[in-house]
């Protein structure tokens, strides 16, 4: 008879559990001590290490790093560096416009701007889209806070995308991200690859490799028919074609991303059929994306492909491994943008709280794009000189005409469900709705030029 105990401390909250394993040569009995030790593990996993704090945070990056491909071609190596510093370049900073309907954009660091995304995991089997999405997103916001289960709910770190559970035996290669427009789908993508660059995050891959379906709409115009590696020497120049084939020859090192499955014109088709299996060999560029989900081209590499949930019926959801959806922002998250968007901390409190008191733009931003429209906005009338803000004024003045405070109840309010209780809208108010008016109008324009070219 043998009896084995193990302590486990976690340092993220000083969190404990031990159990003993008390195991003979008996099947029945050792039988019985490997269920209660799954059942151990199972309590494991569901301890929330990720929200406790950045101890475990910084835990689990630290499991993260060291689970590093390796590499060991020296020809590989140089590439999978030369592709690390090139991913680096392209992801370090963002380009933010200088304010809502403003043409020109200003690069903006990636790490002083960038706030956590609110994602929770949802399940691919029972998916069912039968509302509006920005009504469905808000609804989910409302329950949260009401219930105040926002802090209990199945909150998913980023960096926990690809990780699978303790106790599950299927790895977790086929990830579907969902959320409503603006709501930060794409720079998730960018943290991811900025995370992968810097050598702390997803550590597991030696190459990722990031391609944009409105981009892939484009390849149409040329060549009707590709093969992946030509796809990849396409968007990733140094890649040639000798050393890239040493390169897929190890899929699960592989990750690649679909952004914006909503925004490509051709339909998906998992027909077994119309799949191939040799990344050598010409096919429409929408068989490559379907052939990688289904792994029967490059069996055991992953794959993340993000969608507004307009477009989820071109998915197979059967072969989605992690099914998660953006919620975009918190009120902890809110206040947190609002202080890396003004850097300065008095202008940042006074941004927020001028906000937080208006229900109509709080409630606005959980939509990160819509955040930042509102801070550009503020940022602005704030930093203007008060003899200058007449003429701001002027058609925001406008707005506050009775008929046309009916006018935006009616519209943006009950989009939004959105309670007008008062009359009054203050002059800052009246700017700041003005402005947001024009970016829209000015945003509709440019979309509707884009869907006519």
């Amino acid at each position: 008879m043998q009896t084995f105990s193990s302590h486990c401390v976690l340092p993220a909250d000083r969190h404990s559990l031990s159990f003993t394993v008390t195991a003979d040569f008996s099947s029945e009995d050792l039988r019985n001590d490997l269920s209660c030790l799954k059942k151990s593990l199972e309590k494991i996993s569901q301890w929330d290490i990720k929200t406790s704090t950045s101890s475990g945070k910084k835990l689990l990056e630290e499991t993260d790093t060291r689970n590093k491909p390796t590499v060991s071609k020296p020809r590989a190596k140089d590439l999978h560096e030369t592709h690390r510093q090139a991913v680096s370049e392209s992801t370090r900073t963002l380009g933010a416009q200088v304010s809502p309907g403003d043409p020109h954009t200003t690069a903006v660091g990636f790490e002083t701007r960038y706030t956590e995304l609110v994602a929770i995991e949802q399940d691919p089997r029972n998916h069912k889209e039968t509302e509006h999405e920005l009504v469905k997103t808000g609804r989910i916001h409302e329950e949260l806070m009401k219930k105040g289960a926002a802090e209990k709910c199945e909150r998913i770190w980023i960096e926990q995308l690809f990780r699978k559970s303790p106790v599950s035996v299927n790895p977790v290669n086929i990830i579907l991200v969902t959320g409503m427009a603006g709501i930060g789908k794409t720079t998730m993508i960018q943290k991811i690859m900025y995370d992968w660059a810097r050598g702390t995050q997803y550590q597991r891959f030696a190459f990722v490799f990031l391609f944009k379906f409105r981009e892939l709409n484009l390849l149409d115009n040329n060549e009707t028919q590709m093969s992946l590696t030509r796809l990849i020497e396409r968007h990733y120049k140094y890649l040639s074609n000798d050393p890239l084939k040493e390169i897929l020859q190890k899929p699960e090192t592989l990750l690649f991303i679909f952004d914006g499955l909503d925004e490509y014109k051709h339909k998906l088709d998992f027909t077994q059929s119309q799949l191939c299996s040799n990344p050598d060999v010409e096919v429409p560029v929408h068989i490559l994306v379907t052939s990688l989900v289904s792994q029967t081209l490059l069996n055991g590499c992953s794959v993340l492909i993000t969608s507004r949930p307009t477009a989820l019926e071109a998915m197979d959801m059967e072969r989605v491994d992690q099914f998660v959806e953006i919620l975009g922002f918190f009120p902890d998250q809110r206040l947190m943008y609002c202080k890396n968007f003004f850097v300065d901390n008095a202008l940042a409190a006074q941004a927020f709280q001028y906000v937080k008191e208006n229900t109509i733009l709080y409630s606005m931003c959980f939509i990160p794009s819509y955040c930042w429209m509102i801070c550009s906005v503020l940022k602005r009338h704030f930093m203007t000189p008060e003899k200058n803000k007449s003429k701001a004024l002027q058609i925001g003045q406008w707005l506050c005409e009775a008929q046309n405070k009916e006018l935006i109840r009616d519209t943006i309010g009950e989009d939004l469900k959105m309670n007008f209780r008062s009359k009054t809208l203050s002059d800052v108010d009246c700017t700041v709705l003005a402005a947001l008016a024009s970016a829209v109008v000015e945003n509709l324009k440019n979309f509707t030029c884009q869907t006519h070219r």
